[in-house]
């Protein structure tokens, strides 16, 4: 009888070689008296898949060309280690009449396919959960999984049983100073494309050797990657971040993320790099433009027009602020935000500091620059700690956050939801769920998800903007710091600009004084609470 053989060496240490494999299943083939009509081998690749192996595809070929009579392998588990796998390439042989050999277990029936191929998976899962447990136990003795990691170099020492410690790092100082102005830099507002130009200026090498790109960075957001979320860097190592499967149709190994919960850390204090408060306000930078940008990116595909219409409201109220903080005049910090309190008509300039209401009559008019400007400081004087915690504290703004707060919770619902049930359509089609009908129900879901994500970011963002602000004792301080600023000099552009942008309107009301005829001109102020928790972060 002609016969192939099959000899697969894999990544893992394996006791023998695809050579030695070959030369035991000849001996086999010359005591049965087989004729070896060709030989295939795999050599270097894993038995967790059958599929992208050359060598099994060519003997699946040869078979199909009736090159031979049957198949001899050393083991069963050398033609795979998967269950499903293994009972297929069973079931084609027993379709084409070629039986299957093995040195070890003589000729393969179902028997042997159930049981040898539930030891051989099991093997598999016993391997990859000894390598997990083996990476804790790196980590605990004070190593730190991965390759080489920018910022540290790798140090070679034993533990107290003699071995070696695997990852054992030292920080490399030159690197660690590049990493902290990165930090400092991107911890101030700077842009990625900026901080990576002025390194790349400066002949700094990037971690791979070459241009700093911004990817670099920031990496991933939905993987939680990148240079400036490397929590080593802050002293505590992480992992057990991703998990791999295989896909089932084409045995791919995918990289999946694990829950936060299921992640691993480590606390190694003496590799600290960046200090505490630096590293936690870049993340949670690094997460507020991460979800702008995310944000920007869905929005055309899943916005109806009127939300594109209140959207480009908002961003032309957000340009309209940022025009109002500017270096090319000494403004005054009432310019465009005064109001007649009687008519509700904007107070403006008419002539040399003098500044009138529109409508003809009104008691709000010819009004001296001097007055108006001890008018408004004594009305921005008023917001005091007591004021900010009444804003954030009144009804309309506890039933604003509990909204959103509910519909946080809807949405991670419903986003579990539709998750689950792509989970099972796929589970329950497999390799069938590939019609146009299918298809477009996966689309569909696609889309749903994205839309759910976007209203997530969404009330995420207005949960965000609507918290108290913390240390309001530090906002007061710095808001009187400003006032005195002006008390000095009433145009002084480093308090004018940071005040107009805490300031919503200013209005001014007249009152007769007693039984007389003099008028007595009063102003009051609405704050830009909003604006008020993002001075706070910004300064």
């Amino acid at each position: 009888m002609h016969v192939a053989i099959y000899a697969r060496h894999s990544t893992d240490k394996q006791e023998t070689s695809t050579q030695d494999q070959i030369r035991r299943c000849r001996e086999y083939c010359s005591v049965r008296g087989y004729q070896v009509a060709d030989v295939f081998f795999d050599e270097g690749i894993s038995g967790s898949h059958i599929a992208n192996r050359p060598g099994i595809g060519a003997l699946l070929v040869a078979a199909l060309n009736g090159r031979f009579e049957g198949v001899v392998a050393e083991d069963l588990s050398r033609i795979s280690r998967d269950q499903a796998d293994t009972a297929n390439f069973f079931k084609k042989m027993m379709f084409l009449g070629l039986p299957v050999e093995t040195v070890t277990d003589g000729v393969i029936n179902e028997l042997h396919i159930g049981l040898k191929s539930t030891m051989n998976a099991l093997y598999l899962k016993d391997l990859s959960d000894k390598t997990h447990r083996g990476v804790i136990a790196a980590v605990l003795r004070g190593g730190v999984p991965g390759g080489q990691l920018y910022g540290y170099d790798l140090v070679h020492a034993l533990d107290e049983f003699g071995e070696p410690i695997r990852g054992k790092r030292k920080i490399n100082d030159e690197q660690a100073t590049v990493i902290r102005e990165i930090f400092e830099y991107y911890a101030e507002g700077r842009k990625l494309k900026h901080i990576c130009d002025d390194l790349n200026r400066r002949g700094i090498d990037s971690p791979k050797g070459g241009k700093w790109a911004p990817s670099s960075l920031v990496g991933s957001f939905v993987r939680q990657t990148g240079m400036l979320r490397q929590t080593l860097y802050n002293g505590v190592v992480t992992f057990n971040k991703m998990q791999y499967r295989k896909h089932p149709e084409n045995g791919k190994r995918l990289s999946i993320m694990r829950p936060e919960k299921e992640w691993i850390t480590v606390p190694i204090p003496e590799l600290a790099i960046i200090d505490d408060e630096t590293f936690a306000k870049v993340q949670k930078a690094l997460d507020e433009r991460s979800s702008k940008h995310l944000q920007r990116k869905m929005m055309p595909t899943v916005m109806t027009e009127e939300e594109k219409r209140e959207t480009s409201i908002r961003r032309s109220r957000e340009w309209r602020r940022k025009q109002a903080v500017t270096k090319k005049r000494a403004n005054a910090v009432f310019g465009g935000k005064l109001y007649c309190g009687e008519h509700d008509q904007k107070i403006t300039a008419t002539y040399a500091k003098h500044y009138s209401c529109p409508v003809k009559g009104c008691a709000n008019r010819n009004l001296h620059y001097d007055e108006i400007i001890k008018l408004v400081l004594g009305a921005i004087a008023d917001l005091d700690e007591a004021k900010i915690i009444e804003h954030f504290e009144s009804d309309e703004i506890q039933q604003f956050r509990a909204y959103h707060t509910r519909e946080i919770e809807r949405l991670n619902q419903h986003l579990e939801d539709l998750r689950a049930s792509i989970n099972k359509v796929v589970d329950a089609l497999g390799p069938d769920a590939r019609s146009a009908e299918i298809r477009a129900f996966f689309d569909d879901k696609a889309e749903q998800i994205q839309r759910t994500k976007l209203d997530l970011a969404h009330h995420k963002q207005a949960l965000a903007d609507s918290a108290p602000p913390k240390k309001l004792h530090a906002i007061v301080e710095r808001h009187q710091n400003l006032l005195a600023k002006l008390a000095v000099w009433s145009r002084d552009s480093s308090a004018v600009n940071p005040l107009r942008q805490v300031i919503l309107k200013l209005t001014i009301a007249t009152n007769k004084v007693g039984n007389n005829s003099d008028l007595q001109h009063t102003c009051s102020a609405d704050f830009d609470f909003p604006a008020i928790v993002t001075s706070q972060k910004n300064g």
